[in-house]
């Protein structure tokens, strides 16, 4: 499990969240990595992981995940790793406006059908 930041084509940015292998990219404006993981809705567990290994905010577990494995955490197993991963992706999403989300969406059409179209050749 691993993020990075890429620039976005349309919106600002983007967050790849990867997990087995399978990249999931997430919409992101900047300041949602200045949200506490205790802001989050995780399980006591998972919060205390992050918090013990001084991952106090998204950007602290994107810049980390960066480097390492969310599961490198102590005490931080798969399932509590997705639920990270899951719980960033709500979060990015809910805080878009309409008219981002849409942006979004129709950047992902866009880059299926350049994909499409280099499978066809």
């Amino acid at each position: 499990i691993a993020s990075k930041m890429i620039e976005g084509k349309k919106l600002s940015k983007a967050l790849t969240l990867v997990y087995d292998k399978r990249e999931l990219v997430v919409p992101c404006n900047t300041d949602i990595l200045n949200i506490s993981v205790m802001d989050l809705r995780m399980s006591n567990r998972t919060t205390a992981a992050l918090m013990r290994a001084k991952l106090t905010t998204i950007g602290e577990v994107v810049t980390y995940c960066e480097k390492k494995k969310l599961t490198d955490v102590r005490l931080l197993g798969t399932g509590s790793a997705v639920e990270v991963l899951e719980t960033i992706l709500d979060c990015c999403w809910s805080r878009l406006s309409k008219s981002e989300k849409a942006e979004f969406l129709l950047d992902i059409a866009e880059r299926n059908e350049e994909n499409l179209r280099e499978e066809l050749r």
